[in-house]
C-alpha cells in the first residue's frame, strides 16, 4: 500500500511518500501556483537553476486546470500581477487545487492508495469542508505521463500530524511518559494560521483546540515594514519569505543588506503574544495542566520563549525539521 502524507500550506507544500510504515521521501516545495502566463522568464544561467542553497529545484510543475496551464510549486515572488490567496477558503481555490495536483505528481506514482492531509483546527471539524477536500483529491487526475489515481483520502486536524510524528520518533523516557500519561499542547505555527491542539493521554480535546491568524504572514508583513522604515523602498514580505526558505541570513532592501533574524526578532514578541493569548483563553475550562509543549511549523522557533513563559514547568520541544513534521505524521497516521 502506497501512502502520501500531504501538508499544503500557504508558504510550503510538504509531501511524505512511501509504502505504509516506510517513509521513503520527504519533498518540500514553495507554495506558489498561478497560470503559466503569469510566470516571469528566467534569463541565462538562472533559467534551470534551483534555489540559492542548491537544495531544492525551483522548476515549476505544469498542471492543467480546466484547459488552462498552471505553474505550481515554485516561489510565489516569481509570478507577475498575481496575488496568492490568503484566506480561510484556501482549500477551495484553484491555487490550492494546482498545488495538490503538483504534489501528487512529484511523488512519481501512478497509483496512490491513501492520501492523508490536514485542515486547520477551526475547519477540520466542519464535515462540509472535509468532504470537499476529499472529493478534490480522490480519483483520477491528469492525463498522459502525469495521469495518476488516488484511492482514499483522510482529513485530520493539522497539528495532529506533528503529534504523531513525535509519538513515533521520541526515544527520551521523560518525553514518552508525558505523551502517554500527561497533557500535550501542539503548536503549529504556519504561514497563514497559528493552530493548536490539546491532547490529554492520547485523546484530542477539540473544544480546547483552535486557530489564530497571528501567524508567520503577519510576522513577515511587519518585518518587511521594519526593513522599509530602516532602509527605504517598499516593504518586501515575499523577499523575506524566500530568504527564510532558502536559509539566507540577509535580505536586500533598497540596496542595503539587512539581517533577517534581526528583523523578525523585533516584531516576533507582540505577534506571538496575541496568538498565545487566544490559545490561553481556549484552555480556560481545562483542569489539566500542560506537561509538554510541542512546537512545529515554519514559524515555530519564534514562539518558543513565549510558550515557555505561558506554560511554566512544561517541557518545550521543537519538532525535528518542524516544517515537515505534519506531513511525516500524516504518513504515520495511515499506518
Amino acid at each position: 500500500m502506497y501512502v502520501v502524507g500531504l501538508d499544503i500550506g500557504y508558504s510550503n507544500v510538504k509531501i511524505a511518500a512511501g509504502p505504509r510504515g516506510d517513509l521513503q521521501r520527504l519533498i518540500v516545495r514553495p507554495a506558489g501556483a498561478a497560470p503559466r502566463e503569469r510566470l516571469g522568464e528566467r534569463i541565462g544561467a538562472a533559467a534551470e537553476e534551483g534555489s540559492a542553497t542548491g537544495t531544492a529545484v525551483d522548476r515549476p510543475v505544469p498542471v492543467d486546470l480546466d484547459g488552462v496551464l498552471w505553474a505550481a510549486a515554485i516561489e510565489p515572488e516569481r509570478f507577475e500581477d498575481w496575488q496568492r490567496p490568503l484566506h480561510e477558503d484556501y482549500p477551495a481555490t484553484p491555487s490550492y487545487h494546482a498545488l495538490a495536483l503538483a504534489a501528487l505528481q512529484l511523488t512519481g506514482q501512478r497509483a496512490i492508495d491513501v492520501v492523508v492531509t490536514g485542515l486547520p483546527v477551526a475547519q477540520a471539524g466542519d464535515p462540509r469542508r472535509r468532504e470537499r477536500l476529499k472529493r478534490l483529491l480522490t480519483g483520477r487526475h491528469g492525463n498522459g505521463e502525469a495521469r495518476l489515481e488516488v484511492g482514499e483520502v483522510r482529513v485530520v486536524p493539522q497539528p495532529i500530524g506533528a503529534y504523531l510524528d513525535l509519538v513515533y520518533a521520541a526515544t527520551d523516557e521523560e518525553i514518552l511518559e508525558r505523551i502517554e500519561t500527561g497533557t500535550v499542547i501542539v503548536l503549529d505555527a504556519g504561514f497563514y494560521s497559528f493552530d493548536w491542539a490539546l491532547v490529554v493521554k492520547g485523546e484530542l480535546r477539540r473544544s480546547a483546540s483552535g486557530t489564530s491568524l497571528e501567524a508567520m504572514s503577519v510576522l513577515l508583513e511587519r518585518a518587511a515594514q521594519e526593513a522599509a522604515a530602516e532602509a527605504g523602498g517598499k516593504p518586501q514580505p515575499l523577499g523575506l519569505e524566500a530568504a527564510l526558505r532558502a536559509g539566507r541570513a540577509h535580505v536586500l532592501q533598497a540596496g542595503h543588506r539587512l539581517s533577517v533574524p534581526t528583523l523578525l526578532g523585533r516584531v516576533a514578541g507582540p505577534v506571538c503574544a496575541v496568538a498565545l493569548e487566544s490559545l490561553r483563553r481556549s484552555l480556560r475550562r481545562e483542569s489539566a495542566s500542560v506537561d509538554l509543549v510541542l512546537i512545529a511549523g515554519g514559524g515555530g522557533s519564534y514562539y518558543v520563549r513565549a510558550a515557555a513563559g505561558l506554560f511554566p514547568g512544561a517541557t518545550v520541544v521543537v519538532a525535528p525539521d518542524p516544517i515537515g513534521a505534519n506531513a511525516r505524521g500524516f504518513h504515520r497516521y495511515a499506518g
